[in-house]
């Protein structure tokens, strides 16, 4: 391809421009109600190009849902008193179904009659396919509703937090346990921003959550399962799950002595996901005579959650303590199998 040479004035290279920025042009002659439209205009629309058409054959070809719109624009642009420029976004029908979305900008030119009227002679349209622009503002508009959704769902299990933790316990440590539990839900939002489109998978997930009582070393958690991607609606739940477990062993269970040890495992067996925590060489087990905050997390809430089955053996002798989470509804949905959304 050859280099255009410099230019001081650009505007010998408006047609170049033009086809540059893939704009169609049309031109109007409303003394014969006609309009024609170049090669690139005639394309989006899906009409022949260089020939004068009826107006109403271009006007057919817009998206009756935004055909009234359109219509009343350019009614108010040719009205006695309308302005001469009229700037419309509209959708076009095409052979295959898809929506494509145009910016038409349309300029007239008026006369005045003996009668003292202003009526419309001619117009210049010139038309952009903005398809691309429409689908990434919608995929924004999707982006923020959705954002709006889980802030709220967020904001909602912090309240329930809030309110748990504080039934709970002594009040003297409730900015402790509030804390570490908000700590939990940070893990979770820091995987979901990390990942991204990858989405999280119960793996990393697992770490990131007993990550702070382990200090990063894998001598007293072993962990082991399939790769198994979750769904958003199941990152929460789980999460808070984890750190409640592993907050338990640490203050009652394996992890309070320099013996003991938990592994966390999963299985995935009939569309369903099982996940199970067993310690063993703890201090003896003592089932709760009360039910806290861990236990409503670790079953109400994860069974309201996701559908699940939760079982909670509290073994005497010291271990193993199973707590065995199925967390996946097999018998109706499946949240914990697919990637987060």
């Amino acid at each position: 391809m050859s280099s255009l040479p410099f230019v001081a004035d650009p505007t010998p290279l408006l047609p170049l421009g033009v086809r540059v920025a893939g704009l169609g042009l049309g031109s109007i002659d409303y003394h014969a109600d006609t309009i024609t439209l170049d090669a690139r205009a005639a394309q989006l629309f899906g009409l022949t190009a260089m020939t004068a058409m009826p107006r109403t054959d271009l006007h057919a070809c817009i998206h009756p849902d935004d055909r009234p719109d359109v219509d009343a624009c350019i009614a108010a642009m040719l009205a006695v008193d309308g302005a001469d420029f009229v700037d419309l976004v509209h959708r076009v029908e095409t052979t295959d179904g898809t929506p494509r979305w145009l910016s038409a900008r349309k300029q007239v030119t008026f006369e005045t009659g003996d009668d003292g009227q202003r009526r419309p002679v001619s117009g210049l349209v010139a038309i952009m396919d903005v398809t691309a622009h429409k689908v990434a503002e919608r995929q924004v508009q999707d982006l923020m509703r959705e954002m709006n959704h889980r802030l709220k769902n967020l904001l909602t299990v912090v309240q329930s937090i809030a309110r748990m933790t504080a039934r709970t316990g002594e009040p003297d440590d409730f900015i402790a346990r509030f804390d570490a539990r908000i700590r939990a839900l940070a893990h979770n939002q820091d995987l979901l921003v990390t990942r991204g489109e990858a989405g999280v998978t119960l793996e990393a997930l697992v770490c990131e959550q007993l990550h702070p009582f382990t200090g990063g070393t894998t001598a007293r958690i072993s962990i082991g399962g399939p790769d198994v991607p979750l769904r958003f609606n199941a990152i929460q739940p789980i999460g808070l799950a984890l750190h409640e477990l592993a907050t338990n062993a640490m203050k009652y269970g394996a992890l309070s002595n320099a013996a003991g040890h938990v592994a966390v495992t999963w299985r995935v067996a009939d569309d369903a996901l099982t996940l199970s925590c067993v310690e063993t060489g703890g201090l003896a087990v003592v089932p709760p005579d009360r039910r806290g905050f861990g236990s409503t997390v670790l079953q109400s809430m994860t069974e309201a959650a996701l559908c699940a089955d939760v079982a909670l053996d509290h073994r005497a002798g010291g271990g193993p303590l199973d707590h065995g989470l199925p967390v996946c509804a097999h018998r109706r949905k499946q949240p914990g199998l697919t990637p987060a959304r």
